[in-house]
């Protein structure tokens, strides 16, 4: 029997990697939901946080035997939609891969966080995520995986876009002084498809190896994308948003650094970024 799986969002910038790598998998049904776009493809299903009691109707349809959530949307809402899925799989069987965020950290800007530091936010997004995570590994134990991913880039992400039309008008806003690190939506949607595939449990942090200023990161993109430089207008925000795999179970494979993630992003555009040594 083929495994089910059910992507909640799967129209975003990170659900849309997800569904088309885990759609290689021929003994895998693919199903995902969207919320506004029309959709052709008849493995998609309508969902929006904004009806969460529909959650019920959905998961009775597909029967998953996993569900992987990279939801958007009203904080409350979501989080229902979140304690009626705990209630599904706990009662039916099945786990959840839960798309988290750095912002669980926000609160201690000072350092680059892993896997097994005590969560602390200031911030109403990261303080939500919080609630999700904690309630999913509650009810649901080692069946609920935790990703963490920081500032998210992709072929066709709202912030390559941001960054061409930035570069277009002459002017873009950057953060300055302020340490990141980054993530490939196609790196998550591979790990996601190696965690499936290994049936790994516990909290993934995914992102780059190298922790880099962030004006200095779009620095480096704009010149790889041949794009001239434009003036930046500079936010000052002074600290280390990072969140970094301290796991020895990941492949080497799956772990990038900026450089890979640059030429990712530049390949819809033709441009040949230099290869990454670990790529």
């Amino acid at each position: 029997m083929k495994k089910r799986i059910l992507i909640l969002g799967a129209t975003g910038t990170v659900g849309t990697a997800i569904y088309r790598q885990l759609s290689q998998e021929k003994d895998w049904e693919i199903r995902g939901t969207y919320c506004s776009s029309k959709q052709k493809d008849s493995s998609m299903l309508r969902f929006s946080v904004e009806t969460p009691d529909k959650i019920h109707s959905l998961l009775g349809q597909v029967r998953p035997d996993l569900v992987i959530s990279s939801l958007r949307g009203n904080f409350d809402r979501q989080l229902t939609v979140h304690e009626n899925i705990a209630g599904y799989l706990s009662a039916n069987g099945g786990k959840i891969i839960f798309i988290s965020t750095a912002n669980v950290f926000d609160g201690d800007c000072k350092k680059p966080h892993y896997e097994n530091d005590p969560t602390n936010s200031d911030s109403e997004y990261g303080r939500f995520k919080i609630q999700c995570e904690d309630l999913l590994r509650e009810r649901l134990g080692s069946r609920a995986v935790i990703i963490r991913i920081p500032f998210v880039w992709g072929k066709n992400s709202p912030r390559i876009q941001e960054i061409r039309k930035g570069c277009e008008k002459g002017e873009l806003e950057v953060y300055t002084d302020f340490f990141s690190n980054h993530a490939a939506d196609l790196q998550i949607a591979q790990i996601v498809r190696w965690i499936i595939m290994e049936d790994k449990e516990g909290i993934f942090h995914v992102g780059t190896s190298d922790v880099i200023e962030y004006q200095e990161f779009i620095q480096k993109l704009i010149c790889a994308m041949g794009e001239k430089e434009p003036c930046f207008v500079c936010q000052k925000e002074p600290g280390v948003m990072a969140v970094l795999n301290s796991r020895d179970d990941l492949p080497d494979s799956l772990k990038w650094d900026s450089e890979r993630l640059i030429g990712q992003c530049l390949r819809p555009y033709g441009i040949r970024a230099e290869k990454s040594k670990s790529g």
